[in-house]
């Protein structure tokens, strides 16, 4: 799982921090824009859409982006580039999920 934490000030640096020892694939990058735009590559899937939060399928594994007014600019799933705007909260990664018999019986 991987902790962002964004800055309240103009400045719009993004500090990104990994919390666990997870082996990153190449081809994803997120570009913020002052917490109102941004555009994301490696984009496999989008799970669902409304205007408080982006469930997204990357290819790091699952991205929940939270805030405002959030929307969908632009969606191409053959390159997997995501332009969307709004105010963002916070934004969040987590590994994909195992199989429920797999966790079941460890």
């Amino acid at each position: 799982m991987y902790f962002l934490q964004i800055p309240t000030r103009r400045s719009c640096n993004i500090i990104m921090e990994n919390t666990e020892n997870v082996k990153l694939r190449s081809g994803h990058e997120l570009k913020l824009y002052c917490r109102e735009k941004g555009s994301l590559t490696g984009i496999e899937k989008v799970v669902s859409s409304c205007d408080t939060s982006l469930n997204l399928i990357s290819t790091c594994g699952n991205l929940l982006l939270a805030g405002e007014k959030l929307k969908i600019i632009k969606f191409n799933a053959s390159d997997g580039t995501l332009d969307f705007e709004g105010v963002v909260h916070s934004i969040k990664y987590s590994g994909a999920k195992q199989p429920l018999l797999k966790r079941l019986f460890k």
